[in-house]
């Protein structure tokens, strides 16, 4: 049993710190071209093409396989988060903008794993 919880420890601590240092605590460019998915997403349908930046730094905290959670501290612009899962569909989170305190973000995988995360910027 404690060798299983080692595991998930070390997995966790490996996934967490590809995120960390994925994202970093500098300024990122948004995603250049959105997938299909996106294009389904009503907000932000009237955003340029342009590469936009945002301020931000995010923290994951909990990966469950199917589900992971975080924290995201945006300092100017939005942020939303983009999860793709193993069975190819994805879920895309609400746009959300600058404040003092750091927002909870997460991201499911119904039935399915999550393989990515996308942090996506503008503003």
């Amino acid at each position: 049993m404690s060798g299983c919880i080692a595991r998930n420890i070390a997995k966790f601590g490996m996934v967490a710190a590809a995120a960390l240092g994925a994202l970093g605590t500098t300024t990122l460019p948004a995603v250049a071209a959105p997938t299909v998915a996106d294009q389904s997403i009503s907000a932000g349908s009237g955003a340029s093409a342009q590469a936009v930046t945002a301020s931000y730094r995010c923290v994951i905290t909990a990966d469950y396989g199917w589900r992971w959670e975080g924290n995201c501290r945006i300092y100017s612009g939005e942020l939303r988060t983009i999860t793709y899962c193993a069975n190819g569909t994805s879920t895309t989170g609400l746009w959300i903008g600058a404040r003092t305190e750091p927002w909870a973000v997460w991201g499911n995988c119904p039935n399915s794993s999550w393989t990515r995360i996308v942090f996506q910027t503008r503003g």
